[in-house]
């Protein structure tokens, strides 16, 4: 992990993310960027803590203000100050993806490939809340049926980007989930490749500790990717002189 940044936005995260973050520092990662994005005073002590270690930097927002919105503030943090490493790694705050799986994505972004490395869950397995499941199911099959790549998880929080691509994503629309899900559609109209690594599926008490609403974000989704495709649809059109 010694060319990669690590990339964490927090919501009322644990104090787990305290050994977490320790634990990515002490495997080598040169950088660690944590995202406070608005959590309650009562936690501000986690955030202290992580403030005070070495390699570890907090950037905070004052009110919540979106999943997609953290990735952007630290995405522009990395540009102003890191441009030297190969890439970041996105990584969720609640453990859910292992320091051992944070270091496989690092180790693709070694390569110097153009493309978007994707941490991918088995979203199959037994302990695989339904939940989850549905929603992942749903994306992934309408990201097929619209832009015609199957993904195997298009809800991954464990990504890997260039530093080369950075710049454009902090550019892309969405402050929420739906961010995430406009990353993919860049890259699938600009020819990113993807690079998509098996990852270990862990969730913790039915992810009972996930911000993400089925029901509205998954919507949410939904209606961009479809808005998407008809807004391409008609600049093709226009284009061609329809």
């Amino acid at each position: 992990m010694r060319n990669s940044a690590i990339v964490i936005p927090a919501l009322n995260p644990s104090e787990i993310l305290i050994d977490y973050v320790e634990e990515l520092l002490q495997k080598g990662a040169p950088l660690v960027l944590v995202v406070n994005d608005g959590s309650t005073q009562e936690l501000n002590h986690i955030f202290e803590h992580l403030s005070s270690m070495e390699r570890c930097h907090v950037l905070t927002h004052d009110v919540n203000r979106g999943k997609g919105r953290a990735l952007k503030t630290a995405f522009e943090h990395f540009l102003t100050n890191e441009t030297n490493l190969k890439g970041v790694v996105t990584a969720d705050s609640d453990g859910q993806h292992s320091v051992q799986d944070i270091a496989k994505v690092a180790e693709a972004l070694e390569t110097g490939e153009r493309s978007l490395i994707l941490g991918v869950r088995d979203l199959n397995a037994e302990h695989v809340p339904f939940r989850s499941t549905l929603g992942n199911r749903l994306t992934t099959q309408f990201f097929y049926w619209l832009f015609g790549y199957r993904l195997e998880d298009t809800q991954t929080g464990l990504r890997g980007i260039p530093t080369s691509e950075i710049h454009t994503l902090t550019q892309l629309k969405g402050e929420r989930y739906e961010y995430e899900i406009n990353m993919l559609i860049y890259a699938r109209r600009n020819q990113l490749p993807f690079h998509e690594i098996p990852i270990e599926t862990i969730y913790f008490n039915n992810n009972e500790g996930s911000h993400y609403k089925s029901i509205r974000d998954s919507a949410k989704i939904f209606r961009r990717m479809v808005r998407e495709f008809f807004e391409s649809k008609n600049r093709k059109q226009r284009e061609a002189g329809l």
